[in-house]
């Protein structure tokens, strides 16, 4: 055969690039010894194209194609391997895949008649796997839990920066990033939308904070948006349809003081101008309660120092998530406490900041302004929400040392 002809041969013989296994983890607590649903994400190359599927079967999965054994207890990854060998079995020529996205492909044992089923790759079709898929209900469908990335042009305000220019230094957290644009030199915070335990809501949270990133453009006080962190769409099954973009994550500019979580835990506070930050934090809230937005999760590790010393409040989707102990008394049984109406949510806002402003008192060096401090931050606290001290009316009293 010449090389041309290998060449080809290659090119029409699809591979595996494996992703992530899946279980339902329900099976552990119902003393089962197998899960009832399971789950494999692959990239499946084909010729020039690259086609994201996640195979998903529902009931009891039988390991004895090949011999007869009993049944066992199976360790984890002997479940994930022995499916893995099972899905690369199929012939995924015959299914309608769905571009540029990913293709769930759902399998479940159920009755005859059966209309639509599986084709298995040439050389298996009389064995027991035949028989198997045989009994098996196939539907095909987009994948509902994929990762989502949002569309470039809906931020047009935020300029867009290529991951290929990021030099990645450590993570801070699950899914957030201190890197450097390795040709300006300049060091961010980039939060990735694929981080770890992706769940869809979390692009709508991604997507919320893109849009007040644009809001507070410029706001002091307000953590500031460096750019979009881009790449080449991941799901693009075919090059020659042209090059998409996405966001895969959004860059921040980065504030060297650490957070004011990491400041009290070390104790570091009297050494720094503290005194400024009520009215920054202030202030900053109350940007938003203008703007007709709350932040819901006011606390000390969403407060990040300045190299200049001054407050910047951060996470500022307003939907991400709440602290339990950071919620005002009153919403703290509540369910949803993001669907609360503004006015309820305004109020509890108002509350956190009054505790991080009582966290403070209690971490602060004497000084006048203390017995300030404690006062306001009481006011802001009161049981009856509909007298709490509002914002401005704080700022006010901070201001003039009253």
């Amino acid at each position: 055969m010449t090389d041309t002809a290998l060449s080809s041969a290659h090119c029409l013989s699809p591979s595996f690039e494996l992703k992530s296994y899946h279980e339902d983890t329900d099976f552990l607590a119902q003393g089962k010894p197998e899960p009832d649903i399971r789950s494999q994400t692959f990239i499946y190359h084909l010729s020039d194209q690259c086609w994201w599927i996640k195979v998903t079967f529902t009931g009891e999965f039988p390991y004895n194609f090949n011999k007869a054994s009993p049944t066992k207890i199976r360790r984890k990854r002997e479940r994930r391997e022995g499916y893995q060998e099972f899905i690369q079995l199929i012939d995924y020529r015959s299914l309608p895949l769905l571009k540029d996205t990913v293709t769930e492909v759902l399998l479940e044992e159920a009755a005859p008649p059966i209309s639509k089923t599986l084709t298995l790759k040439y050389g298996f079709e009389d064995t027991k796997i035949s028989t198997f898929i045989s009994r098996l209900r196939l539907t095909i469908r987009e994948d509902a839990r994929r990762v989502v990335y949002p569309s470039i042009s809906r931020f047009p305000s935020i300029p867009p920066i290529k991951t290929s220019q990021l030099v990645f230094e450590e993570e801070v957290t699950d899914g957030v990033f201190r890197v450097i644009d390795k040709a300006l030199g300049i060091s961010y915070i980039l939060k990735v939308v694929n981080r770890p335990l992706y769940q869809p809501r979390d692009t709508e949270v991604m997507e919320k904070e893109l849009e007040n990133l644009e809001e507070f453009k410029g706001v002091p006080g307000i953590v500031q948006a460096a750019g979009l962190a881009v790449s080449t769409d991941p799901y693009t099954t075919s090059m020659k349809d042209g090059q998409r973009w996405v966001i895969s994550g959004v860059l921040l500019e980065y504030y060297g003081g650490g957070s004011l979580q990491n400041i009290l835990d070390e104790q570091r506070m009297k050494d720094l101008p503290w005194e400024r930050w009520p009215i920054q934090i202030g202030t900053a809230l109350h940007r938003f309660h203008v703007a007709k937005k709350t932040h819901m999760d006011l606390k000390p590790s969403n407060i990040v120092i300045h190299g200049d010393g001054n407050a910047i409040l951060i996470d500022v989707s307003g939907i991400g998530g709440i602290t339990h102990q950071w919620l005002a008394p009153e919403i703290r049984n509540e369910i949803s406490p993001l669907d609360l109406t503004f006015h309820i949510r305004q109020l509890n806002d108002t509350w956190a900041l009054g505790k991080l402003l009582s966290l403070l008192v209690s971490n602060a060096r004497d000084s006048p302004f203390v017995c300030t401090l404690k006062n306001v931050a009481n006011d802001l606290m009161a049981d009856n929400s509909q007298v709490r001290l509002a914002i401005p009316d704080a700022i006010c009293r901070l201001e003039s040392g009253q």
